[in-house]
């Protein structure tokens, strides 16, 4: 199932310090992956009801509306449809917390139904993928012991490469596709120098000049956008809230990134809220609707997309979380 995974061998590497075994890796080519079926556009949608996400719904609880006009499902996979979760890591900082949330991510990967598959992958220094969509728990849980906590931070420069690869998976079965990130990151662990954005001495009205969270703000701004081209529901959980200005500015980035793909991102003031935030973004994803349609005919390059959900009772519910703008790929 993987995707534009490079064909080198894996190799074995000596254990680190901690005495846990070092994971042997496979490094994804950043490379424009598989694109969807022609024609064809795959909405993710979650319902909430009463505080809970609703797992009730069938084919006929669905209108997808694009650019307002209704249009006919083509397919429909909900809560007991085959699923895989691409689970990546961006873990540099904080061991302590990030063994809280491989604890209880690999308690819940046990509990998922067989239809589930799951892929570990990483972000730091690119991204690798550590183990493919595998249905062996076991399996699934060493690996998730073995992820370093070290590298830079990469969670922002790997988005486009794992909704590419998450695409490649979607266009090629019949299944639902989610990516989780688990970061601990701030702003101050990536490559890219964001704590000092270059200034154009010639314009006296630079934003940099008074605005030092300006470069991290525009970077989100194009990552989103260019974003806007798939549907892959990205879920984050964030392990270490920062308060600081730039922080701020990137972890609201964070939550406008995940919200406009249809996922969630949460904001871990405390460890406390580490496990029920896990369990709450795997219960989300888990209660992903996917919906398909065609495209309209070419008419512009941006969809403006609608959705109404009807309850068991005939009831309208309105507490849908969806990509509300979705731009035509080259050639749809």
């Amino acid at each position: 199932m993987a995707a534009n995974i490079s064909a080198q061998e894996r190799k074995a590497e000596a254990r680190p310090d901690d005495g846990r075994p070092k994971v042997q890796e496979t490094k994804v080519q950043e490379k424009p992956g598989p694109k969807p079926g022609r024609g064809v556009l795959k909405i993710p949608a979650v319902v909430e009801v009463d505080g809970r996400f609703w797992e009730g719904g069938g084919r006929q609880s669905f209108k997808v509306y694009l650019d307002d006009r209704e249009v006919a499902l083509r397919s429909f996979n909900g809560p007991e449809s085959s699923t895989v979760f691409l689970v990546v890591f961006d873990t540099v900082v904080e061991l302590a917390r990030v063994d809280q949330a491989r604890t209880v991510l690999a308690e819940r990967l046990r509990e998922l139904p067989s239809t589930y598959w799951v892929g570990i992958l990483r972000s730091q220094d690119g991204l690798r993928v550590i183990q493919e969509p595998t249905g062996d728990r076991e399996k699934l849980v060493t690996e998730i012991g073995s992820i370093q906590v070290n590298g830079k931070a990469g969670l922002l420069d790997t988005l486009q490469p794992i909704s590419e690869l998450a695409t490649g998976i979607l266009s090629k079965t019949g299944v639902r596709v989610c990516v989780l990130y688990i970061t601990d990151s701030g702003i101050a662990n990536y490559r890219a120098d964001y704590l000092n954005p270059v200034i154009n001495a010639s314009d006296a009205g630079d934003l940099s000049r008074r605005f030092s969270d300006r470069a991290v703000q525009e970077q989100v701004s194009r990552i989103a956008q260019s974003l806007a081209r798939y549907t892959i529901p990205i879920s984050i959980i964030h392990l270490d809230y920062r308060p600081d200005t730039l922080n701020l500015a990137y972890q609201s980035g964070l939550e406008r990134i995940a919200s406009a793909s249809g996922g969630q991102a949460l904001l871990c003031r405390t460890v406390d809220e580490i496990v029920p935030g896990v369990e709450t973004l795997l219960t989300r994803m888990k209660s992903t609707y996917f919906l398909g349609v065609e495209l309209p005919a070419r008419e512009k390059s941006s969809i403006k997309v609608r959705l109404e959900v009807t309850g068991e009772d005939g009831q309208r519910l309105d507490k849908v979380s969806h990509p509300v703008q979705v731009t035509r790929q080259k050639g749809k």
